[in-house]
């Protein structure tokens, strides 16, 4: 199981649908002819331009016209394209493994350091032991006093899933936390369940 970018997304789509809700809103007030009552209302004047009127005025057309406005237009264009790619790319899924853990640190009895693929190793070996289970994969996250233990199980169409999730978090999981000393902060287990039926084109007599 795999991390993706929930949190990046989720606040990029309430500033989305921010503005799209306000243009909404907008776009609604000039349907039903509200917004001139409510802009005459407020005390602002608007005059509706003729087709001799300039789009914008002078100090604007005189501003654009220099080059430093269009180097800047042009380092807006690249800070936003960055950002887009920049969020294209967080929707990769990634493992987000940990890094090593320290399990001892102490100035007698020495430090002592393990990676987390020697742990998720051990943990997949002893998840493929159990009955009816076909493949086991385990990412590990967090610290080494608050980890985190992501597994994604492929199982045949016979296993009692009620007790294998049991076993997992009894056994496999305990022997982990035992080995790190201590309790596992998150287990998230997910399961795939695989047909175990097989078809032969031989019949041996």
């Amino acid at each position: 199981m795999r991390q993706r970018s929930g949190l990046l997304n989720r606040a990029w789509l309430a500033v989305i649908g921010l503005v799209v809700l306000l243009a909404g809103i907008v776009a609604a007030l000039i349907a039903l002819g509200l917004l001139a009552r409510i802009i005459t209302a407020a005390g602002i004047g608007l005059e509706v331009p003729s087709s001799s009127s300039k789009v914008l005025g002078s100090s604007i057309g005189e501003f654009l016209d220099q080059p430093v406005a269009v180097v800047a237009v042009g380092v807006v264009g690249v800070i936003l394209g960055a950002l887009g790619l920049a969020w294209l790319l967080a929707q990769i899924p990634r493992a987000n493994a940990a890094k090593p853990f320290r399990l001892q640190d102490d100035a007698v009895r020495g430090l002592t350091v393990c990676t987390g693929d020697v742990l998720t190793a051990a943990v997949e070996a002893d998840a493929e032991s159990l009955p009816g289970v076909t493949n086991a994969s385990a990412v590990l996250r967090g610290t080494a006093r608050r980890p985190e233990l992501t597994m994604r199980i492929s199982v045949n169409d016979r296993t009692d899933i009620k007790q294998l999730l049991h076993t997992l978090q009894a056994e496999t999981a305990a022997h982990l936390a035992s080995a790190m000393e201590t309790p596992l902060k998150h287990l998230a287990v997910q399961v795939n369940v695989t047909s175990s039926r097989r078809t032969a084109d031989r019949v041996t007599l």
